[in-house]
């Protein structure tokens, strides 16, 4: 029997035994999910940039640590670990009672193996470039952001020569370990709680239970990944109950919202959109107590809910610094509404800038000009430029004349490396590490706004050196009150996703972006 028919077989029984047993029967046995991929997919763990595809097989591959619901690291396939040498070096232990699908034990040669070829995908060098590039240099590239070099001290030991070194550098430890004999493999061996059953380009991927994982057998035995060519044909799958699961950004998930018949999960991303306002433009620059009075009005007459509501349908969560809420590193008390159009107002009049009876602002006889909101949209979406033409409504409410333009990516890029610009609509992809620095500090390549703040630099330093978890924790929350009084940038919202089901299937809180189905190889049906 070949492995095609087998696998059509398998499903098209399982669907039969689907249609005959209660819902509660079906999550402990059976998921079928709907992926969105390209049909020349190759499932090459370590080379990956699909999103679905990476939350499928987050199932298959551990790293020696993950994220808990408070997106704080803690030990997985490490069994212990200790900073040395001030800071400068990790030391781990690997657990003793880890084997991989194909019944090798795990090593420390293992992950060194995975790293070398890691570090030789990459093309990482001392050239710490823009994260713009990173999708071009593995899914893992920001990995050596934090890590210099590695080795295996014994069998079950490794010691890390840290670049930064600091309690973040845990969360560059959560790559996928692979065997060494595999690292170049297309379907390597992995330490997760599911294995490989099959594959067929272009139509899906199925896993099985790893009856020998380390922690226990998982209770959804079987899982298929059916492939999808976009986000309306797998929202189409799952309207029709081919498929259990959708994960999607699409806004159209928005209609599941409060639907009796499925659940909508909110998933996480790690995607900022922000609005940057040029501080060398000249209604922009501080005056000499660093303040910019036209600055914060832009900040009071943004209506972040209204934004979120009207153009992305609920798909985001509000943003006020560059560290999402609800997690462990959030400093709460920077959580709150500044939108307040009557003091943007105010602000601008206090900055000289009067309304006269034509509706526009003057200051020394000279109107003010319009300005252009610089605006790029992903593929497929226009979605941002909308965002941009409610944020030019919202300005010209309290008298800020504006308009957007909508260029290409990569000429918008342009325009902000080279300062030519007043205000531009953008969104920043943070590294699974939460480090803000990479915008904020003075020689920052995405600084953009030519932000200068020694008391920014100095914290983030701190944060790079911050070895104990509450030390980073503390540093990183005096981050976002620096932020907050200085606004190096106007935090808009976190994109989010939307996990859509028809029952439950995980006990996870925190449900995020590459990381969709965590959870299920330990849901305890009720």
């Amino acid at each position: 029997m070949s492995i095609r028919f087998f696998k059509r077989f398998f499903v098209l029984t399982a669907l039969l035994a689907l249609t005959l047993c209660p819902v509660a029967a079906r999550a402990a046995s059976y998921l079928s999910c709907a992926i969105v991929a390209t049909t020349d997919l190759e499932l090459r763990p370590l080379e990956l940039n699909q999103r679905d595809v990476v939350s499928v097989l987050d199932l298959v591959y551990e790293g020696l640590f993950t994220m808990d619901d408070n997106y704080m690291p803690q030990p997985e396939l490490a069994y212990s670990y200790e900073f040395v040498n001030n800071g400068d070096r990790l030391r781990v232990v690997l657990r003793d009672d880890v084997t991989f699908h194909n019944g090798q034990k795990l090593t420390a040669n293992d992950v060194v193996a995975t790293l070398d070829y890691m570090y030789e995908l990459s093309g990482f060098d001392s050239n710490l470039d823009s994260p713009y590039e990173l999708a071009d240099r593995g899914l893992y590239y920001a990995t050596f952001y934090s890590i210099k070099s590695w080795t295996a001290e014994d069998d079950r030991t490794l010691l890390f020569t840290l670049r930064r070194s600091c309690y973040g550098s845990l969360y560059a430890l959560a790559f996928p370990v692979l065997p060494a004999s595999e690292v170049s493999n297309a379907m390597p061996a992995g330490t997760g709680p599911y294995t490989y059953d099959g594959y067929e380009h272009g139509s899906a991927i199925w896993l099985k239970a790893n009856t020998n994982w380390w922690q226990r057998t998982p209770q959804v035995t079987n899982i298929r990944a059916s492939i999808y060519k976009d986000a309306d044909a797998a929202l189409n799958a799952f309207d029709t109950q081919n498929v259990d699961v959708a994960m999607t950004r699409s806004i159209n998930a928005s209609r599941y919202s409060g639907s009796l018949n499925s659940f909508s999960l909110s998933a996480r991303t790690r995607q900022l959109e922000v609005l940057l306002m040029n501080r060398a433009y000249k209604y922009f620059k501080s005056d000499e107590n660093g303040d910019n009075l036209v600055r914060e009005a832009i900040a009071y007459a943004i209506n972040r809910s209204e934004l979120i509501s009207s153009v992305y349908q609920g798909m985001a969560s509000v943003a006020y610094t560059p560290v999402s809420a609800g997690t462990w590193l959030s400093n709460e008390s920077t959580i709150q509404d500044i939108y307040d159009p009557l003091m943007a107002e105010s602000l601008l009049d206090q900055a000289g800038w009067k309304m006269a009876d034509d509706g526009k602002r003057y200051k020394d006889n000279e109107e003010m000009e319009s300005f252009r909101i610089l605006v790029y949209d992903e593929p497929g979406s226009t979605v941002r430029t909308n965002a941009a033409n409610r944020i030019a409504e919202q300005l010209d409410a309290v008298g800020i004349p504006a308009y957007v333009a909508t260029w290409s990516r990569e000429d918008v890029l342009t325009k902000l490396e080279s300062g030519d610009y007043s205000l531009a609509l953008c969104a920043f992809n943070f590294d699974v590490c939460p480090d803000p620095g990479f915008t904020l500090t003075s020689t920052a390549v995405c600084n953009y706004t030519r932000y200068r703040s020694s008391e920014m630099n100095d914290l983030l330093s701190q944060l790079r050196n911050s070895v104990a978890a509450s030390d980073y924790q503390n540093t990183m929350r005096l981050i976002q009150d620096q932020f907050a009084e200085d606004i190096p940038y106007i935090c808009l919202y976190w994109r989010s996703g939307a996990l859509l089901s028809r029952s439950a299937f995980t006990n996870a809180r925190d449900i995020r972006e590459l990381e969709l189905l965590r959870g299920v190889e330990s849901f305890t049906v009720q």
